[in-house]
């Protein structure tokens, strides 16, 4: 039983850190270190601060990680190995607001800007079979197209790619480097008694936090309030600043919709866009001063001190997205924090793990499968 509940709370660590770890050392006798050079800097203007042993906690994290792979996986059977359950892909616009004053207009936010994207809706679960009734961490990864500048990653798929990764959380459960590698070697190591530890690791508040993020039930994804947990830079140079971002849904739920069998919410989702639109206000909260800690993910920014503000509209139209084609174009999509631009690099000891292993993970993921990164274009 306990034992159980640990296996809960290793599949929420997967999901704001990263989507597909699994593929990453899959197959057998290969071997992969980054370079401690190559590490993002800290941006000590913005806060942040790199742990004292933090860069040897990120490669002590993949050399746990890929024992364990090595163990649960084999070759050409690569997926992702959190968020692998996608509900769908759906093709959308992401519009900026016309009236966007300047204080909000930085990098891709120009006012009037309009761009084409994908959405990707997903369960938290590692289980790619899991029911959709089970309470869950779940989320909304969106991928706008035609955001011109370099990126610190480039989409392999569309190099004109910048991606928003968000869980329908404002919290995560753990902040340092450390805690996090220790919580995955002891959820790995199968052994009970490394388990009684966990809760100690994570403290009161992030145990508390990861119980409420598994004990999410939704009836549509199209009517949850998704978070990036992790800020991000907005704007550059002397004036940047840091946030965070949320999609909340701008459209009314529908009631009497599906909710019989295990993968409800696919259904749900494609019932409601057979006949009508949706919608998400985006927005971005930005801190108001140096108390708000860009290196604690535990702690949800206070909203009475930090709104957030709708800055663009994301318009999901009626479309059929169910379907064998885009459901395989969905499967290839790669998405990373990291396909960024400067003027929204992405912030914070969470942020500086994914930038380690994204990269690599994609490719041996879509090596593995014989596969390339895709696109889904409009009119796709």
């Amino acid at each position: 039983m306990l034992g159980d509940r640990f296996e809960k709370f290793f599949r929420l660590a997967r999901p704001c850190l990263f989507y597909s770890i699994s593929v990453l050392l899959a197959v057998p006798g290969s071997a992969w270190a980054f370079d401690p050079a190559t590490y993002p800097k800290a941006d000590s203007t913005l806060g942040e601060v790199i742990g004292p042993t933090e860069i040897a906690d990120a490669q002590a994290l993949l050399d746990n990680l890929k024992e364990k792979i090595r163990h649960d996986y084999i070759k050409g059977l690569a997926r992702r190995d959190a968020h692998p359950k996608a509900h769908g892909c759906v093709q959308a616009e992401f519009a900026v607001r016309p009236d966007l004053p300047a204080s909000l207009t930085a990098g891709l936010f120009t006012p009037g800007a309009t761009y084409d994207a994908v959405i990707r809706f997903s369960n938290g679960s590692p289980n790619a079979a899991g029911d959709d009734h089970n309470g869950d961490t779940r989320g909304m990864a969106t991928k706008l197209y035609g955001v011109e500048g370099k990126k610190f990653f480039e989409d392999p798929g569309a190099p004109d790619a910048h991606d928003f990764i968000q869980i329908s959380s404002p919290y995560f459960f753990v902040n340092d480097s450390h805690g996090y590698t220790d919580f995955f070697q002891r959820v790995n190591s199968g052994k009970t008694m490394k388990l009684f530890k966990i809760p100690f690791i994570l403290g009161w508040k992030g145990t508390v936090n990861a119980a409420k993020m598994l004990g999410q039930k939704i009836n549509n994804p199209l009517d949850v309030t998704y978070y990036s947990v992790t800020p991000y830079q907005f704007g550059e140079g002397d004036g940047r600043r840091a946030v965070k971002y949320s999609a909340t849904p701008c459209s009314d739920p529908v009631s009497g919709e599906t909710t019989d069998g295990p993968n409800f919410l696919r259904h749900a989702m494609q019932e409601r866009l057979s006949t009508t639109s949706a919608c998400f206000d985006f927005r971005i909260q930005v801190r108001p001063d140096s108390s708000f800690d860009v290196e604690d993910v535990i702690t949800a920014w206070d909203e009475a001190k930090a709104p957030f503000v709708p800055v663009a509209r994301i318009s999901i139209p009626e479309q059929q997205f169910d379907t064998p084609e885009q459901n395989a174009a969905c499967e290839a999509l790669t998405y990373n924090p990291w396909h960024a631009i400067e003027a929204h690099k992405p912030l914070g000891t969470i942020n500086r793990m994914r930038r380690v292993v994204y990269q690599a993970i994609s490719e041996l993921r879509f090596e593995m499968n014989g596969t390339q990164a895709a696109e889904i274009r409009k009119g796709q």
